[in-house]
């Protein structure tokens, strides 16, 4: 599959995608850009679950001041290390191949906005991870009150969108997922 950067500096470079991945869509990507606008530029941003470090990227693409990019498998590690190194970006990011979980409880940074795009088999393996991940950024002051979560998840899923601490923006439906929209309470 070939994912390309959709707007900024870097519009129209082709991203590198590791195999057997759901890449966010385009039009996920688009949402969640136009609903950021302006919010992005000299922002500090996390990718978790990062793929293929699309969301990430685009960021820095639209003047972000950093990125961190958190994927536990090795494989879609490299393929980010890989797309940074095509955008000449390597001073402005950091890649941790972790278990989201585990790495969030590493990290010092509070972020401006946080893209979360797990493989939606987590949602039937493992429901209250995802809240579990949405707590820790809140607990451990990885977030502030400006900050913004957006959350893509499948359409079948049963989780509790309603996680303690943190207020649903927005909930709207791109084909076959959700992407949700939280701020910090």
């Amino acid at each position: 599959m070939s994912l390309n950067i959709i707007a900024g500096k870097f519009k129209g470079k082709k991203l590198l995608t590791p195999k057997n991945i759901r890449p966010a869509t385009t039009l996920v990507r688009s949402a969640i850009f136009n609903i950021l606008q302006n919010n992005v530029e000299n922002s500090n941003f996390l990718d978790i679950f990062s793929g293929s470090g699309a969301l990430g990227l685009e960021a820095l693409s639209r003047k972000a001041k950093f990125a961190i990019f958190i994927d536990k498998s090795f494989e879609s590690c490299k393929i980010i290390k890989k797309n940074i190194k095509s955008l000449n970006v390597e001073d402005k990011t950091r890649v941790i191949q972790k278990d989201a979980c585990l790495a969030i409880k590493i990290l010092k940074d509070t972020f401006d906005i946080v893209t979360i795009d797990p493989p939606f088999i987590l949602y039937k393996q493992n429901p209250f991870y995802i809240n579990k991940l949405l707590l820790l950024l809140k607990n451990f002051n990885l977030i502030d009150k400006n900050s913004l979560i957006f959350l893509e998840e499948p359409t079948y899923s049963k989780r509790d969108p309603f996680v303690e601490g943190l207020k649903l923006l927005d909930k709207r439906k791109y084909g076959s997922c959700f992407l949700l929209q939280y701020s910090n309470n």
